[in-house]
């Protein structure tokens, strides 16, 4: 490890805190290259070269510092990691006065230096599990499967087996994407699922999370949805006390090759479009409960505006018969939640009912018609608001 200037400034900094005294950091070539005495930075320190040639810490009297070029007295002490010498703190004063503090001094230099190495580690893995994060949902993996797998080690995963992708989406928010809050709650959020240390995840905005799953211990493609809504219950549970319920959770399907994991991306972008234009739905979906809402913003203008025509009619003339299909099918056909939701009497609902098939032909509790009559309704929803037209 080589001992950087802004490390060594760290520790000339925090050292002087504790001991207020004059505090120099040498780097293996005995250059000072921090100092509390600015003008001493880039100048050569005789004793310190000699510390890392022997090993040894010296100390100088006043007396002894004269035949030392750049020193002054003072102890000089080497700093250690990993069993090697990478520079040289000394500190500026008589003997008597600094030797009490060498030992403390050079323990606190040398758990600095440990942690900040931790940190560079946790920095330099947390980008290369980004790295492949990216190239898995952009479908840009070596085309070797070893060399897929290989990498996939040196993370400590094991990328054989089902996976699926889940995006998280947060509000506008950027303190919680700072560190050291980052890590934080991807650890947290990690935890919500059943492998923990085999859950991959990168942020990808400064709102949004991919989350690469395991799906190992599910049995088929029923018990991984059923694991994945139950996981993204748990990342909500966690999520919306801090941010609120303005939040989506979207789920692609499982594939077994992580090499298709581009699809199951795909899919869960296309669910997030899904939540976005149909806040009904709520802040959590798995794509296939997504494909009736898909196929309704996917399908071209012409053929929109002919099927709204053509199943609901004139109905479109009427608010209230619109409102009374709304209710209806958000109720699920049940009539008596329909008319609690219109707040009129179960007859009046069937009345409008009545009225609406006699207008368009078609029996909104009969489950072929009232297929067609919400996928136009969606349609007609969809196009009142605007959607199509940002499209």
């Amino acid at each position: 490890m080589k001992l950087k200037k802004f490390l060594a400034d760290k520790i000339v900094n925090r050292t002087m805190e504790v001991i207020q005294l004059n505090v120099n950091v040498m780097d293996k070539e005995g250059i000072i290259i921090s100092s509390s005495d600015a003008n001493r930075i880039n100048t050569f320190h005789e004793a310190a070269r000699q510390v890392i040639a022997s090993g040894e810490e010296i100390v100088l009297s006043a007396q002894e510092s004269k035949k030392w070029t750049g020193t002054k007295p003072g102890i000089n002490m080497p700093i250690f990691f990993e069993k090697e010498i990478v520079g040289v703190i000394g500190i500026s004063g008589s003997p008597r006065e600094v030797i009490p503090f060498g030992k403390a001094v050079r323990m606190m230099t040398e758990l600095m230096l440990q942690q900040a190495y931790l940190t560079e580690q946790m920095v330099m893995e947390e980008r290369s599990l980004s790295f492949l994060v990216q190239d898995i949902i952009s479908g840009t993996l070596d085309p070797s499967p070893d060399v897929v797998q290989s990498r996939g080690e040196l993370l400590g995963l094991d990328l054989s087996g089902p996976r699926s992708i889940v995006i998280v989406q947060l509000p506008q928010s950027g303190e919680w994407m700072e560190n050291p809050y980052r890590r934080q709650w991807q650890s947290k959020m990690a935890a919500c699922f059943h492998n923990p240390k085999q859950v991959c995840l990168s942020a990808v905005s400064h709102n949004r999370w991919i989350i690469v799953t395991d799906l190992r211990h599910c049995r088929n493609s029923h018990q991984a949805t059923q694991y994945l809504t139950e996981s993204a219950l748990k990342l909500k549970n966690l999520l919306v006390p801090a941010f609120c319920d303005n939040l989506f959770i979207t789920m692609g399907n499982h594939y077994v090759h992580i090499r298709e994991l581009e699809y199951s991306f795909k899919e869960a972008q296309q669910t997030l479009r899904v939540l976005e234009r149909f806040p009904d739905k709520g802040p959590i979906c798995h794509f296939n409960d997504a494909t009736l809402e898909l196929m309704l913003i996917e399908t071209p203008a012409r053929s929109r505006q002919r099927a709204i025509q053509q199943i609901l009619g004139n109905v479109v003339h009427h608010p209230e018969l619109m409102d009374t299909l709304y209710a209806l099918f958000a109720s699920d056909l049940n009539l008596t939640i329909a008319s609690q939701r219109l707040n009129i009497h179960r007859n009046t609902l069937l009345y409008r009912l009545e009225r609406i098939e006699s207008i368009i032909g078609k029996n909104p509790r009969c489950f072929a018609d009232a297929f067609r009559i919400q996928l136009a309704l969606e349609m007609h929803r969809l196009q009142s608001i605007g959607y199509f037209s940002q499209k």
